[in-house]
């Protein structure tokens, strides 16, 4: 396996994959499990002074979300996470003796301790304090939890820089000030956090969601007596909306470090998100569904990647994106013109390119008795949908005029 070794807040990594702040890195344990699978590093689960109240955590905590409904008995294909576990049920000394006994035992890998407080200045020096004797390498500030009432810390630039003040007045420690996904601008706001002092960025945090029915219970979910609350929602559910602001964050501040997050659920994602601008990659659902394990797809798709491109290590990969992804349509240009080309050896005569094109595109299918799908070029505006509804790969391919016909030639 090639080298993917990384430097992050001037750290060196072994990888560029980390735990995100999660129940995944709740605890010491958890931590050192974490390094011994291959983890470059770890981002703590948000430790937060709200621990030391006496009451109990929820529980349920957790729910399977899926595109078709929420989680019940009959239904596993999960999609996303809905999650109300917002605290660590452990006491606040408890919590970070664990966190510097992992680093104790651990120290050539990054440990970034999270920290989330209300908008006090005392509150956030006394824990950037407490990360620094516990051994952290570096602080993340984590400005945008879906369980505040309100708007988030992080809409708000002025609140941002504060808060990073604060923090960089009480340690020496670097400072990655964690975002949200709702704000207006999350570029802007990433810009306002690095000329405010932070080191660098992660995003995005879940997003507020709602976890769904229960059919059988006709509760909604995850059921806490009859009612619930609304939930943090990650997993591969988001993943678009997070490299999105990945890329905004990269955009607007070009050569910064940026650690991206959300629905990363193979090598493949967490390569779109490297290439897009995160110089690493936090992951956290997919752990919970399939364990640490996990990272050894991570590490094996870089790897070959690294080897296919002839990229000499990942911080090259970093951002080479960026530049392909234009704000807007305004910016793409208008002259390519494609037409939907159906390879005939390979379509099954199901019709779903027809009812598709039919109902939702151009009506430039015709299917006729004999099942066999011929595209009207007049009508055709190369759009795409037909090629996203069939179950064959490869049965429908796009080509310009100038390709079209051989195209054809060589399909047939």
């Amino acid at each position: 396996m090639r080298d993917l070794s990384i430097e992050f807040l001037g750290f060196r990594c072994k990888n560029p994959f980390f735990l995100a702040a999660s129940p995944v890195a709740r605890t010491g344990d958890m931590v050192c499990r974490a390094y011994q699978a291959g983890w470059g590093g770890v981002v703590t689960k948000s430790i937060s002074l709200d621990q030391d109240l006496p009451d109990h955590g929820l529980s349920p905590r957790f729910v399977g979300v899926r595109s078709g409904g929420a989680d019940h008995m009959l239904q596993r294909n999960y999609t996303g996470m809905g999650n109300i576990d917002f605290r660590i049920d452990m006491s606040v000394q408890e919590t970070f003796d664990g966190f510097a006994w992992a680093k104790r035992q651990f120290p050539d890998h990054m440990l970034i301790i999270s920290i989330k407080c209300r908008y006090q200045r005392e509150d956030w020096q006394e824990m950037a304090r407490r990360c620094e004797v516990a051994g952290a390498d570096a602080i993340e500030a984590c400005l945008s939890c879906p369980d505040s009432s309100g708007l988030p810390v992080c809409c708000n630039p002025e609140a941002v820089c504060r808060v990073i003040g604060w923090i960089k007045e009480a340690t020496v420690l670097p400072v990655m000030v964690k975002l949200g996904g709702i704000c207006d601008s999350i570029g802007a706001i990433a810009q306002a956090a690095f000329g405010g002092g932070a080191d660098a960025v992660s995003g995005i945090n879940t997003l507020k969601a709602v976890g769904g029915w229960n059919p059988v219970t006709r509760h909604m979910m995850p059921t806490v007596g009859n009612e619930t609350a609304v939930v943090g929602l990650s997993g591969g559910m988001i993943k678009p909306t997070a490299q999105y602001c990945v890329y905004e964050m990269a955009r607007r501040n070009p050569g910064r470090p940026i650690s991206g997050i959300g629905g990363v659920t193979c090598g493949i994602d967490a390569l779109e998100y490297l290439l897009l601008g995160a110089s690493t990659v936090q992951v956290a659902t997919q752990v919970m569904l399939e364990g640490y394990g996990v990272v050894e797809d991570l590490q094996l798709t870089l790897s070959n990647y690294l080897e296919e491109s002839g990229a000499a290590d990942a911080a090259e990969l970093v951002g080479t994106a960026v530049g392909q992804v234009q704000p807007s349509t305004e910016a793409l240009s208008r002259e390519q013109q494609l037409r939907a080309v159906i390879d005939q050896n390979r379509c099954i005569r199901c019709g779903r390119c027809y009812v598709s094109c039919r109902d939702g595109a151009y009506q430039a299918i015709r299917f006729g008795p004999d099942r066999v799908p011929q595209v009207d070029r007049a009508l055709c505006a190369g759009c795409g949908l037909c090629r996203i509804v069939c179950p064959v790969p490869g049965a429908i391919r796009y080509a310009d005029a100038a390709d079209e016909t051989r195209l054809r030639d060589g399909l047939n």
